[in-house]
């Protein structure tokens, strides 16, 4: 993207500023695409929109290295990110493992043809079939100890569920 267009707010563009050679290549591929990636796509950008320029620059390195990586340190780096993907890519990891191989195989491709909507109820619907075993398997990572959770000063740990009112203020 030139720069004028780049800082043009989106939809708008003065007559002068004629898209680059770039841009239309990146549309005309963009056209190319089918439905479910486009939707892919444009939750991908949704999401930079709101990062902040220092995630943006630390997603762009990381963008960078994985392009440039070998199929084999691509594989490992694909790991990596779905190991530290949080809960997500936990219950990910544990529904592929429970599946032969090809099936795994052909699964990812399914998943990966999905809105980001439909991804997300299937995760969660995922997350529900297998709460124990990610639970047991949490408690193995972590040699069975609980995490101790930090809290505010003056923060009264509270029973799971229970309401919290607050405190009415008399005059």
């Amino acid at each position: 993207m030139n720069a004028c267009a780049a800082d043009a707010p989106a939809g708008k563009g003065s007559a002068d500023t004629a898209p680059s050679a770039e841009e239309i290549q990146t549309i005309r591929k963009i056209l190319e695409l089918p439905p479910e990636r486009l939707s892919r796509i444009r939750g991908a950008i949704e999401h930079i929109e709101k990062m902040p320029p220092g995630a943006r620059k630390e997603f762009a390195d990381k963008l960078a290295k994985f392009e440039t990586a070998t199929p084999e340190e691509r594989r490992k780096l694909t790991k990596e990110l779905r190991d530290h993907g949080g809960f997500n890519g936990r219950v990910l990891d544990h529904y592929f493992k429970s599946l032969p191989p090809e099936k795994a195989k052909a699964e990812r491709m399914r998943i990966n043809g999905l809105t980001p909507e439909q991804r997300e109820e299937f995760i969660r619907q995922q997350a529900e079939r297998f709460s124990v075993e990610l639970a047991k398997e949490g408690e193995k990572k972590s040699g069975g100890e609980k995490k101790a959770v930090k809290r505010p000063k003056g923060e009264v740990p509270r029973p799971e569920g229970a309401v919290v009112t607050p405190p009415t203020v008399i005059q």
